[in-house]
């Protein structure tokens, strides 16, 4: 396991070089022009070629990209074309407050999710099973813009429990994770319930049945278990959407998390940031599935065993071939 993890660790940097070199090119040739986006309103020929050549833009673009990966290798990516300050001192802060949404959520997902899927699997086709069905398509349909403002209308206006945007003590989170919550969790009791019919279905369960064991052990030891597989993947893939795609939330509820921070850099052109951003989440996009993928030895040893397998086949290969 160390030894793939060690692969996909060094694939790393030439993955994220190509991510950054299509942004920028994107970026590039995308309409406007980011110097006239800097400039005041009346600016004269002087001011543009002073600007340009301030933030590099008057160079080929191929010189820009390289520039940039040479600051960018030792932790300076720019200066953002909007704030005017270095990119990564406005994620310094907001990159914790989108993992820290995205891991509440994610946590709730898992809490609520797991246990309503098993038992709409267990109870196919039963009043149980057809309306959670119903509310998590249901809960899927809605658009989170609409369900944060009505979460907002309710609680906060009408109600006046809870605060309508800001971070500071657990009631101002309550808001943002239920709208961001509901659509997933409906994807995810849905994948849930399907992995987990897939493995009531077999045959290793219905041994156990038959020698005796109690419903529970054979639900959650048996079925369980061996459904985690998908699981993981999906709550992998869940994760990092939730990093990356809370935009709608941030801007509803004011949170200055790196969603809100990516639709003001495209709106402005904001380069740096655009590629930063970008950066930032492939990064953590890469990490947490190389840790989905090592957890799967963890979940199920037969994984590992195959790793061991291969690993033990090629070097009893490579002995044969010395030999002859």
């Amino acid at each position: 396991m160390a030894r793939y993890a060690l692969k996909r660790l060094i694939i790393m940097p030439f993955m994220l070089l190509a991510i950054a070199f299509l942004v920028f090119m994107m970026l590039h040739f995308a309409a406007g022009d980011p110097v006239v986006m800097m400039l005041p309103t009346e600016w004269t020929q002087e001011d543009y070629d002073e600007m340009a050549a301030r933030f590099g833009l008057d160079q080929p673009i191929m010189v820009q990209f390289f520039n940039w990966v040479v600051n960018a290798a030792q932790g300076d990516f720019g200066l953002s074309w909007r704030t005017r300050t270095p990119v990564m001192d406005d994620f310094g802060f907001r990159i914790p407050t989108s993992l820290w949404l995205a891991f509440l959520t994610m946590v709730v997902l898992i809490l609520v999710g797991i246990p309503l899927g098993v038992i709409c699997a267990v109870k196919q086709y039963t009043i149980f099973d057809t309306v959670i069905n119903f509310v998590a398509k249901f809960m899927g349909s809605i658009p989170g813009f609409w369900l944060g403002i009505m979460l907002i209308i309710v609680f906060s206006v009408n109600l006046g429990w809870l605060p309508t945007f800001g971070t500071g003590t657990w009631r101002h989170w309550v808001l943002p994770v239920v709208t961001l919550l509901l659509p997933f969790l409906a994807m995810y009791i849905r994948n849930v319930r399907s992995a987990m019919l897939d493995c009531i279905r077999q045959d290793y369960v219905r041994t156990a049945r038959s020698k005796g064991a109690s419903e529970t052990i054979v639900i959650y030891r048996d079925a369980l278990k061996n459904a985690l597989l998908p699981i993981i993947t999906l709550s992998g893939g869940m994760f990092t959407a939730l990093i990356g795609g809370a935009v709608i939330v941030e801007r509803v509820f004011a949170i200055p998390g790196v969603g809100s921070m990516i639709v003001d850099a495209v709106n402005f052109r904001d380069t740096p940031a655009l590629v930063a951003a970008t950066m930032i989440l492939s990064v953590m996009t890469i990490v947490i599935m190389l840790i989905v993928d090592l957890s799967y030895a963890l979940v199920d040893p037969r994984v590992k065993s195959t790793l061991a397998g291969k690993k033990k086949q090629k070097k009893q290969t490579e002995k044969t071939e010395g030999v002859s």
